[in-house]
């Protein structure tokens, strides 16, 4: 798993459409005293692609002020990618009552309660996760011959 990081830097990459809130959370960031964070900011969904791929950012963090059907298209294209495929994404939401149902989003933040503290925590725990969901899928796909053939056994058996 190439998850670009070393021991104490994490490379962030923050997108979303308030250049007031960005930097703000930017600058949070970076002077969090226990991490080195170097955070990168994109305010286009289509021109941050291209950065996200030059950049391999360790996490990046996906506003939810953007359309659900443009948010869903950046991020397929980010997991469609060998080098960025298992970035963990969360999403940046400005309230907890309207929800965002996206596949493939390791974590939720409240703008409100955005910390570097969490952050960090939170990319600790997606790397975990994003690891598992990556195994799984492994898994699923090497064995669903092996289930697709159990499942045909299975009904000529009770059928006949």
């Amino acid at each position: 798993m190439n998850i670009a990081e070393t021991d104490n830097r994490y490379s962030v990459f923050l997108i979303g459409n308030n250049p007031q809130e960005i930097s703000l959370m930017k600058t949070n960031l970076t002077k969090f005293n226990k991490i080195d964070f170097i955070a990168e900011v994109g305010f286009d969904l289509r021109r941050s692609i291209g950065r996200v791929f030059k950049a391999n950012p360790s996490y990046i963090l996906l506003d939810d002020c953007y359309p659900v059907k443009q948010i869903k298209k950046f991020i397929r294209r980010i997991r469609q990618n060998n080098k960025t495929q298992n970035i963990p994404i969360a999403i940046l939401k400005s309230s907890n009552k309207h929800h965002v149902r996206v596949d493939d989003i390791q974590d939720f933040f409240l703008k409100d309660n955005f910390s570097a503290d969490r952050l960090f925590h939170a990319i600790r725990n997606s790397r975990k996760i994003r690891r598992t969901q990556i195994v799984l899928y492994r898994l699923n796909k090497k064995h669903r011959r092996q289930y697709q053939s159990f499942k045909y056994f299975l009904k000529n058996l009770f059928s006949g």
